[in-house]
């Protein structure tokens, strides 16, 4: 049911198309707050379309919003209804311009990817996003939490991309950590206490760094890491990257 027609905005999927597939979640969900969420940043003049910064202001109201247990998100099918008949018009704001009608897979995974893999579906990723970054507050009710982390890796789409992609993004110690230390605002604040001529651009420190980890991790064991130890080898991979893209030894 998935075509180039329904990806290119062509037609569109309705509930009662879908309804021999449909199961229910069980429990009901007012999702009003998520769109006017979305028409607010749909009519802010500093984020553009296809901006990174959209995933980044709506993941606060989609998290609250969706309040759901890790198992529940796990659920592919909850997102692909919600990408697919609730939500589709902020899924083609956001991500149009990945469509390829030769070579449509990116453009589908926004709709119909989920599951274990946390960073395709347009929603998915954004919820746990959230998810792996926020931190709560001393009510441990939802309007407390604090999500200026999460808007920093989301907004900073190369980050997301290289930690969601990641199974290390599983474990939130790293999340936070790679959050805190690899963020444009810490970069930037590194590069503009050192002595850089030519300094590397985030992206590339940011892609660079996980990928060490990623390599480091598949030597050590990460449940057996202390917080302090994951910040330590997080800081010393980041500081190794900058160097070398400064040509520095």
């Amino acid at each position: 049911m998935i075509d180039n027609r329904f990806l290119a905005d062509e037609r569109e999927l309705t509930e009662e198309d879908l309804r021999p597939y449909l199961q229910p979640l069980g429990r009901s969900i007012d999702l009003s707050p998520v769109d006017e969420r979305i028409k607010e940043i749909r009519a802010d003049d500093e984020i553009d379309a296809q901006d990174s910064l959209i995933d980044a202001e709506l993941a606060p109201t989609l998290h609250r919003t969706l309040d759901l247990t890790r198992n529940e998100a796990a659920d592919a099918g909850l997102w692909h209804y919600l990408c697919v008949v609730r939500f589709p018009e902020f899924v083609h704001y956001r991500w149009d311009h990945v469509f390829d009608p030769e070579s449509p897979d990116n453009m589908e995974e926004k709709f119909l990817k989920a599951g274990t893999d946390a960073y395709s579906n347009a929603l998915h990723r954004i919820w746990w996003g959230a998810e792996l970054t926020y931190e709560e507050g001393e009510s441990g009710e939802a309007k407390d939490r604090d999500y200026s982390r999460t808007k920093q890796v989301l907004g900073f789409q190369e980050l997301a991309n290289d930690i969601l992609d990641h199974d290390f993004a599983r474990y939130i110690p790293v999340t936070h950590a790679c959050g805190d230390l690899l963020c444009p605002d810490t970069l930037n604040e590194i590069k503009e206490e050192s002595t850089y001529e030519d300094p590397p651009s985030n992206s590339n420190i940011a892609s660079r760094t996980t990928t060490l980890l990623r390599e480091e991790l598949t030597v050590r064991r990460v449940e057996m890491m202390e917080k302090d130890d994951i910040v330590e080898t997080i800081k010393d991979l980041r500081d190794d990257v900058m160097r070398q893209e400064a040509g520095w030894s």
